[in-house]
């Protein structure tokens, strides 16, 4: 059985729905936002990873941790790039 707000025969049932269907649909564009941004300071941590590619360059010499960082930099990147878009998509 439905329970009191659940029943599509009641006439506020559909406004009810379209009330949730907006709450969804800013909630994915909060979402998205929030990936966005994410990706923006993934990108600041591309600019730290450029810095010491300059300096490797400039001395020859490269630390332990910059191949990983860069890795590991790059995978992110990609992860939150497909989950940005995979929010987008489900924005009506």
């Amino acid at each position: 059985m439905y329970g009191k707000y659940d029943d599509p025969d009641d006439p506020d049932f559909h406004e009810r729905q379209r009330y949730d269907d907006a709450e969804l649909e800013m909630l994915g564009l909060m979402a998205l936002a929030e990936l966005m941004a994410a990706a923006g300071l993934v990108r600041r941590i591309g600019t730290n990873l450029n810095q010491a590619v300059a300096r490797l360059n400039a001395t020859g010499q490269r630390s332990e941790d910059l191949l990983p960082a860069t890795e590991f930099c790059v995978q992110v990147i990609r992860r939150l790039d497909a989950a940005a878009e995979q929010v987008r998509r489900s924005i009506p």
